[in-house]
């Protein structure tokens, strides 16, 4: 079987993710995944990477690349990176690439239960959208309020990712007068449907008028125009900034404090989904809200509120005959 170079194997596979429809940024994962191990790969022996054969990738190698990448990842970090080199090798394997996969004689990581990182301070959304809204003390080009608050208003009541928020076009609104609703590409390119309540779509039409003056020759009209920009290029907004952003206004709000670390953003979609939880939504309901592809992602917030398992199985009529039971001194 002729060898093949690691880095056109790379190329092959990712182009195959490309062909099959997943997103950019799954793509951009997969790349990274794949470049930082192999890396380590000839970090012993000081070569290229470019300079690396399928054949060169051992399993002694692979475990030590491995090894020397869980020095300084996470297990969430290193279960993806695991998952990701057994898919590619099981692509090289479709392909006639190789026989036999080094991956599987390396164990994953056991990664465990993670609970969501929510925010918990009182008046959250208030307290943001206050500070979004506030004029700043000086002149800064990098505030535009309007904006802002469309943009956390979008991020607290739709619980959508920042990578979704950043792919929001002008024509992601759609729907009617009450039944308006945000169109979502989220991961691997799946399609979903968020209400949009009344109050977001009074701040982003808000938002739209202030940019059509602000950016004449922004076509507000089409699909290709983004719907968030700099205030200050016009240019589409980037996901640094609207985490540069979020962490102006968490300070400002006086909530920083209780906003986990490595977060930001995704702090607030566990925030929502919890909310929703709260106030009665099926664990069905806010899988389909969030874009979960299984179910077991959104088991994760049962978790997080035990009370509600609690609550549950308070309810049910076993439950009750068995307080009736115990009132009437039946079972004494």
């Amino acid at each position: 079987m002729p060898d093949t170079a690691l880095t056109e194997a790379f190329d092959r596979f990712l182009t195959s993710l490309a062909a099959a429809k997943k997103s950019p940024h799954t793509i951009a994962a997969y790349r990274r995944d794949l470049t930082a191990v192999a890396e380590l790969l000839v970090d012993p022996i000081n070569q290229p990477v470019e300079d690396l054969m399928l054949s060169d990738v051992t399993v002694p190698a692979l475990r030590a690349a491995f090894g020397m990448r869980a020095e300084h990842s996470a297990p969430a970090t290193m279960a993806r990176t695991h998952s990701v080199w057994s898919r590619f090798y099981r692509f090289c394997r479709t392909e006639g690439l190789v026989v036999t996969s080094p991956v599987e004689e390396i164990e994953k990581v056991k990664t465990g239960t993670t609970r969501p990182r929510s925010i918990d301070a009182p008046d959250l959304a208030t307290r943001m959208l206050e500070a979004a809204t506030t004029p700043p003390p000086g002149r800064s080009p990098a505030r535009w309020p309007t904006r802002d608050a469309a943009i956390v208003s979008t991020l607290m009541s739709t619980g959508v990712r920042l990578a979704e928020l950043v792919d929001l076009h002008c024509q992601s609104l759609t729907g009617q007068p009450g039944e308006y609703q945000l169109d979502i590409v989220g991961k691997g390119a799946k399609y979903r449907a968020i209400p949009a309540l009344d109050g977001l779509v009074e701040r982003l039409t808000v938002y739209q008028k202030e940019r059509g003056e602000r950016f004449p020759r922004h076509q507000l009209d089409r699909r290709t125009t983004p719907l968030f920009v700099h205030p200050h290029t016009g240019q589409a907004v980037t996901a640094r900034q609207v985490q540069y952003l979020l962490e102006r206004l968490y300070r400002e709000a006086g909530v920083r404090a209780q906003v986990p670390d490595g977060a930001l953003v995704h702090a607030l979609r566990h925030t929502f989904a919890m909310d929703l939880l709260d106030n009665g939504a099926s664990i069905v309901e806010v899988q389909t809200l969030l874009g979960h592809e299984s179910i077991a992602t959104t088991r994760r917030y049962l978790t997080a509120r035990p009370h509600q398992l609690r609550d549950a199985v308070a309810a049910t009529s076993s439950a009750t005959a068995l307080r009736h039971k115990s009132t009437d001194g039946a079972d004494a």
